[in-house]
């Protein structure tokens, strides 16, 4: 008999789940932490690299239990005009687009050779329904599963401070219940699969929290004390 999943993989194999940025907004069980600080650039980066660490060590002290990750499939061959810059000749922009789609390519190709993993398909897009491209654009979620082998947790995340991986990469712990999702140097958001892990974590992610929306966490803690506290 299969084991039963936690409640943190049920969340990330469900295709109801879209998990589209900006998570924090998108989920009612999401805290906002700041990173980058300070008003050098390299004093800001290097604060954004302690406080990213920090903030992983809290949530993943084993590492990473799986990865995620969404695909973005678009379909080139659709009509449609040339690009500004690329036709105005700027060769830079058309390496740089081919550059980020190759990147993307050989980080799904590497991850699904590498670990188990679940693909969860066609999940939505930031298209509205009646946008005419909506039917050119496709995202899949690709669910990757350490199973002791270890992820490099530092380089993902370093990757995505450096802006440097378009594949909205999270890291997921099954004991804590959470994924992890470091957006850019600016911050992260802590999504929980249950309101006693937010619960739990809350004064212990405080010291990183952003205070542009304190307010609104200060709620989601409050919802989810109200929430664990009801009789069974």
């Amino acid at each position: 008999m299969c084991a039963e999943k936690s409640r943190i993989e049920a969340l990330i194999l469900d295709p109801e789940n879209d998990y589209l940025q900006p998570y924090f907004y998108n989920n009612p069980l999401a805290l906002r932490c700041e990173l980058g600080r300070g008003a050098a650039p390299e004093e800001y980066l290097t604060e954004a690299r302690r406080r990213a660490e920090a903030i992983r060590a809290l949530l993943l002290p084993r590492g990473a239990d799986a990865m995620i990750f969404n695909y973005w499939m678009y379909d080139w061959s659709d009509s449609g005009e040339a690009e500004e810059n690329v036709f105005s000749g700027a060769e830079a922009a058309m390496e740089a687009r081919i550059g980020e789609e190759t990147r993307a390519l050989r980080f799904l190709l590497e991850s699904m050779l590498r670990y188990r993993h679940v693909s969860i398909r066609g999940l939505g897009s930031y298209l509205d329904e009646d946008d005419p491209d909506r039917d050119s654009v496709r995202r899949d979620r690709i669910v990757c599963y350490s199973d002791g082998r270890g992820f490099d947790d530092a380089a993902l995340i370093e990757a995505q401070i450096a802006s440097e991986n378009s594949l909205e990469v999270g890291l997921v712990s099954f004991e804590n219940e959470c994924i992890l999702s470091v957006y850019d140097d600016r911050g992260c958001d802590i999504v929980f699969a249950a309101p006693e892990k937010l619960v739990e974590f809350y004064e212990k992610l405080r010291p990183f929290f952003l205070d542009f929306d304190l307010e609104e966490m200060e709620k989601r803690y409050r919802a989810a004390l109200n929430e664990i506290s009801r009789p069974s």
